[in-house]
């Protein structure tokens, strides 16, 4: 009778420790998703800013308002960055915190 319990335990660890491997390939796979969002928005935002900046080379005449138009894009490109790189940290410490809490 116990030889039919201990296969009954090594059954439920053998399941435990399948669930726990699908659990991480799906954070992996999650966190992969997000980083690959993530760097698309910044390309798409980069992009439009590009283009943001050359229409007004393009079109604006007045030196003062492109000089103007061109510190706020600056401006608005740096809180971008800043943000991102923020945002970057706190998802690699919540996956990083997630990870360690498993391993426990």
């Amino acid at each position: 009778m116990t030889e039919k319990n201990n296969w009954s335990e090594i059954n439920k660890n053998i399941s435990e420790i399948k669930d726990k491997i699908k659990n991480s390939i799906n954070e992996d796979d999650l966190t992969s998703d997000l980083k690959d969002s993530l760097k698309n928005t910044v390309t798409s935002a980069s992009t439009t800013l590009n283009e943001l900046k050359s229409n007004i080379e393009k079109t604006v005449k007045d030196e003062e308002i492109k000089k103007e138009a061109k510190n706020i894009i600056s401006k608005i490109v740096s809180e971008l960055e800043e943000n991102l790189h923020e945002l970057t940290s706190k998802v690699s410490d919540y996956f990083e915190h997630e990870l360690s809490d498993e391993e426990e």
